[in-house]
This record gives structure tokens, sequence and C-alpha cells, in this order.
């Protein structure tokens, strides 16, 4: 099954990391799903908790809220496991652990997300 995405990046520092933006149901319930170990990440909107199931690798995951500020981080979750919902929650960044790029996105951080291959700006406000 070929599932199509909206593609955006984010430039943490001197390296982009690609995102998909998954909108519908079934793109954000298939999400990372029997996909290989990607170099991309998923954005899921509106999402408050997920499930590995499936999945071939583990992934980090990045609790956004509506304004795209970072809530809190979770590193490593290994495949066929179901997180709890995290209050506050809008959205979730799931990246394949062996991207790291969970070391870039820091509690508090905002996400500015912009289309068509634009860069998307991280912005600390601590």
């Amino acid at each position: 099954m070929t599932l199509h995405f909206d593609l955006y990046y984010i430039s943490p520092s001197d390296k982009e990391i690609p995102i998909k933006i998954a909108k519908t149901f079934k793109h954000r319930f298939f999400g990372l799903m029997g996909q290989k170990d990607e170099y991309y990440g998923l954005l899921l909107e509106p999402c408050n908790c997920i499930h590995t199931f499936f999945m071939r690798y583990p992934i980090d995951i990045i609790y956004l809220d509506k304004n795209n500020r970072v809530i809190t981080t979770t590193r490593y979750i290994k495949p066929f496991r179901l997180t709890l919902p995290v209050f506050g929650a809008k959205k979730v960044l799931e990246f394949p652990s062996s991207l790291n790029a969970i070391a870039f996105l820091k509690e508090g951080t905002y996400i500015d997300l912009k289309k068509n291959e634009t860069p998307i700006h991280l912005i600390s406000r601590s």
C-alpha cells in the first residue's frame, strides 16, 4: 500500500531531517508501521498517544502542543508497545531512533512548520 504525505523538513543544525505529515486517520493509523528504518520522521495530527504495533524498529517520540511547542519526548520505544496519552499534546512527531533527531528537539522548543521543502526552523524559547 502506498500512502502519500505532505513533505516538510526540520533543520535543527547542519543536518536536514525530512518529515511527513499524517492528517487522515489512515495515515495516522499506519504511520511508520511496516516501513524499513527510514530517514524521515512523521507528524501525526491530531494525536496525543501512539502505538508501535508491527513496527520493525524502535522510535523516538516528540509530543507537541497546539502551538507546536515540544511538551515532552520519549526515547527508544520498542515495537509492539502502546503509550499513554500525554496531557496537552495535540500532535506527535515520530522518528526512527537511529536518526537521533530527538537530540535536537528539547522541551520548550517551538517548531515553525513550512511546506514546499522549506526548512522547519526550531526556535528555543525557554
